[in-house]
């Protein structure tokens, strides 16, 4: 049977400010860790099953995170199949930066392409990014079916 390779993205997401004064860039695993733990606490309200993060995702939400935060703004991944191995047959990717962690979580959850990704079932894994910029987080979901 050929594999199906279904590419979706949710679409765009936060504030945008015109001019942004980089102070420090810093990345926050302990913010990943969280948005984590809130993806699959939403997906457990809605009856969905919890997934698993996959160490390649993380570093491809990472690097996507410090991206966006270099450049002061979100957007999407170029390739959404670079940096994962192959086996996949559908790829999603959220893309947001708010004030907090919580704060883009809560966004992600209330826009409807966002939110079809994060409850998605026939996604198996994913991987999160977050990069912190003064008072901003930057945060990149991943999620692959396999």
């Amino acid at each position: 049977m050929p594999q199906r390779s279904t590419v979706r993205r949710g679409g765009y997401l936060g504030l945008v400010v015109a001019v942004l004064l980089i102070a420090a860039c810093s990345t926050s695993n302990s913010s990943a860790a969280d948005d984590a733990a809130r993806v699959n606490q939403f997906r457990a309200a809605h009856g969905v099953h919890p997934l698993p993060r996959a160490l390649e995702l993380d570093l491809k939400a990472q690097a996507q995170a410090q991206r966006m935060a270099n450049a002061g703004t979100i957007f999407h991944s170029t390739s959404l199949a670079s940096g994962v191995s192959p086996g996949w047959q559908m790829i999603g990717e959220n893309v947001a930066v708010a004030g907090s962690i919580a704060q883009a979580q809560s966004a992600l959850e209330a826009s409807p392409p966002h939110r079809e990704n994060l409850l998605d079932p026939y996604f198996t894994q994913m991987g999160i990014g977050a990069v912190q910029v003064g008072n901003r987080v930057f945060v990149v979901q991943e999620f692959v079916q396999r």
